[in-house]
């Protein structure tokens, strides 16, 4: 059996929601990840986090965050490991 690793190859510095949202779609395509305006983006987050291929990392929920950046920075940490 071998092992699939994820990654998200982008950081959310200098990122728009709209440029985050569509490298999101654009990286993990064979996933319905929807595209939404930002005032949407916690809708985002949580139809991320219940798709199979972040599920296995326990993604944070979008409430406990006041901005996207702040939710995207701790999901790449998840999704990616933690960088020392």
């Amino acid at each position: 059996m071998s092992v699939i690793n994820q990654s998200i190859p982008f950081l959310t510095d200098d990122m728009t929601w709209e440029n985050w949202n569509g490298n999101m779609i654009h990286y993990f395509g064979e996933e319905p990840l929807p595209y939404l305006t930002e005032p949407n983006w916690k809708d985002f987050a949580n139809s991320m986090a219940a798709l199979p291929t972040f599920s296995v990392f326990a993604l944070p929920g979008p409430d406990t965050f006041d901005t996207w950046q702040d939710w995207a920075k701790v999901v790449i940490s998840s999704v990616n490991g933690t960088t020392s």
